[in-house]
């Protein structure tokens, strides 16, 4: 196997070695330099050999990293006389543990998933002698029978064995739907604005059609249903008005970018201080704009907090350097994404579909490139008077 053994050389010439090496028949696979004085070199054992022998004959640090094959392994089983026995052992004990079961789950799911109660399953696994330690062989479709018959209000209930785990699912009964009462009248009204995609009344009069814009508020099915050619009876209006919308958020990045150079000119002032006492050695000149530093050097010893402080001051030029435009786009995006789903999370609209996003850009005053980015969704947008009062 070529490149199964992986060394590190250490050295002020390491091309040296290499040549030597490969002159005694040496042959490497990969050969890489991590620095001035580091190889990373993977070659087979006798190219190892050679490379260990040079190292240890001109005293150089050489670690090996990795070493595979069958001759190492056989080498490694040689040194080791217990590792055979130690491996037949583990492997006994794979065996002996991978034929049962050591962890059992129940998991919740559906709409109803968090109405879970995972109490009655544990105690009914517990009555017939299910729990960590037990034999793979039970019968999985027996167990789920047995468990639907016994604990009431779920749907579903299904047992499986996934290697050394038992999962059982469960979903619990879903509610039935509202009743409405339909001879309560009622009309149902847009709680967003929006354009009509598709409609579906069960009762009512539908009062837009795809197509329409409608605005917050805009009654979109009238509770009230024909009868005779002039005669109409109020009812509770019941459907869907299935809207698209679209949430937008923004951000912006200054397109030039200050940067801070040095002018050229410098100044140096000094001064003697004490905690509470200062006296100036040399003035120095201030610029407008300035880098300054500072040295201190204690004078004063252990018993004395005296010492000598020198400013240097360097004379700076801000410029304003244009940014680079892709980048700038790069870092934008993820703030305009982000305020736009905030746009749509303050919304609180629950039953939406995302169809679509997208982002624009544009330059702003020649100084600001902005970004905005646009969630186009899908709702139902036909809501009660009282739902649409409580979203105020």
């Amino acid at each position: 196997m070529k490149g199964n053994v992986r060394l590190r050389v250490e050295g002020l010439l390491p091309e040296k070695l290499l040549q030597r090496a490969l002159s005694q028949g040496a042959r490497f696979d990969v050969v890489r330099r991590t620095d001035e004085r580091t190889l990373l070199i993977a070659t087979d054992e006798r190219g190892a050999g050679i490379i260990e022998a040079l190292c240890e004959r001109y005293g150089l640090p050489a670690t090996v990293l990795r070493r595979r094959g069958g001759g190492w392994l056989r080498e490694r089983l040689r040194q080791r006389a217990t590792l055979a026995a130690g491996i037949a052992v583990f492997l006994a004990l794979c065996w002996l543990l991978l034929g049962h079961i050591w962890r059992v789950d129940i998991v919740f799911t559906g709409e109803a998933a968090v109405l879970g109660d995972p109490g009655p399953f544990r105690a009914e696994l517990e009555d017939l002698g299910i729990r960590p330690g037990i034999a793979r062989s039970l019968d999985a479709v027996a167990l789920s029978d047995a468990l639907a018959a016994e604990i009431e209000g779920y749907g579903f209930v299904g047992a499986r064995v996934e290697g050394v785990r038992l999962l059982v699912e469960a979903a619990p009964e879903v509610s039935a739907p509202e009743v409405y009462d339909v001879q309560s009248p009622r009309d149902l009204y847009a709680r967003q604005d929006g354009i009509v995609i598709s409609a579906k009344v069960e009762s009512g009069t539908l009062c837009v059609k795809p197509g329409d814009t409608v605005r917050r508020g805009q009654l979109l099915i009238r509770g009230e249903e024909q009868l005779a050619k002039e005669e109409t009876r109020p009812i509770a209006a019941l459907g869907e008005v299935n809207i698209r919308a679209w949430y937008a958020g923004e951000a912006e990045l200054p397109l030039y970018e200050t940067q801070v150079t040095e002018a050229g000119r410098a100044s140096t002032a000094s001064r003697l201080a004490l905690p509470w006492w200062e006296w100036t050695l040399e003035a120095g000149q201030d610029f407008a704009d300035q880098r300054v530093s500072l040295e201190r050097l204690p004078i004063g010893g252990l018993f004395l907090p005296l010492e000598i402080v020198r400013e240097t001051r360097r004379e700076t030029r801000a410029t304003a350097v244009e940014a680079d435009r892709e980048q700038l786009a790069e870092r934008l995006v993820p703030l305009a994404m982000a305020d736009a789903a905030a746009q749509l999370t303050r919304s609180g609209l629950q039953d939406l579909r995302i169809a679509r996003s997208w982002i624009n850009y544009e330059i702003l005053d020649e100084r600001v490139l902005h970004a905005s980015a646009v969630y186009e969704i899908y709702t139902n947008a036909a809501v009660t008077l009282n739902a649409l009062s409580d979203a105020d």
